[in-house]
Parts: structure tokens; sequence; C-alpha cells
């Protein structure tokens, strides 16, 4: 024990099975003014530097979860939405929304839509709408395949 002689684990004071006290350390650090009725992470996290008791954790999810207020009224603490942009394509270039992978060395199989046998993914991702396309291909791909390839999955 240290001075005080209170009993602590690490730096937390060990609080005793005493419901009065817990009580009012949770309403200390969650229905006051000042705590502002926040989440149950932030705090247990205000609590874990001070206090300390078995089942703590679970004790401060309760709490929380029961708060009448925090029920009645849902707090946000997060910054106002605003209002939606409309995205010019000027200010967007497709090379930097798109991006291509190409894995080689897969297993070999059999493409029914080509006709013919795939060893290798071309994998096309487009950042602004979050969209993947994956292409069953071969290997050894020149320019003239690869853009033929393109054309057929996109234009045509």
């Amino acid at each position: 024990m240290k001075n005080d002689e209170l009993l602590r684990r690490d730096l937390a004071v060990y609080i005793l099975n005493d419901f009065a006290t817990r009580n009012e350390i949770l309403c200390m650090n969650h229905d006051d003014f000042e705590a502002d009725h926040f989440a149950h992470a932030c705090i247990k996290t205000a609590i874990r530097r001070k206090y300390y008791w078995s089942k703590m954790l679970k004790k401060i999810m309760k709490y929380v979860c029961i708060c009448s207020d925090c029920q009645q009224v849902q707090v946000h603490h997060h910054k106002l939405y605003e209002k939606l942009m409309f995205i010019s394509s000027e200010n967007v270039n497709s090379f930097h929304i798109m991006i291509m992978n190409f894995i080689t060395d897969m297993l070999s199989a059999k493409n029914s839509y080509i006709e013919k046998t795939s060893n290798a993914v071309l994998i096309i991702i487009n950042k602004l709408i979050k969209h993947v396309i994956y292409i069953l291909t071969i290997k050894d791909l020149n320019i003239k395949k690869f853009m033929n390839l393109l054309w057929r999955e996109f234009v045509s």
C-alpha cells in the first residue's frame, strides 16, 4: 500500500463490493453535466484511469445501456453533416480512381466464356464507386490482346 492507505491495482484505486460507491463513480463519469452521457468506451477509459473493481467493464456497459436519458435522446458527438456536393468530372483524374492488378501463375482453369484455359486474373478496381471486376485471362497477354480484353469487358 502507498502512503494514502488505499488498496490499489496498478495506479487505480480498488473499489470494494459497495453498490453505492460504484454507482456514484458511474454517475460522476456518465450522468454528470461535464460527462455529457458519452458512450461506454469513453466512460470505460475515464473510470479505468482511477478505479478498479471486479466485473467493472460489464457494469459500465449495463449502466450506459439502461441510462434513461441515453435511451430517450441519442446524443451525437460528431461533426455536423455537410451538404452533399457534386463532383465534377474535371476534378477527377480517371487514372487516380482506377487500379489494375494482374495475378499470374495460377492453376489453370477452363473458362467457358472465352472457351480457353485461364491461368491469370486481371483485377480492375474503381475506387470512386467501390466496384471490383475480375477477368479470367491468360498469362501471355500482349498489348493487342489486352486492349481487346478491355474492349470486350467494358465497351461491347
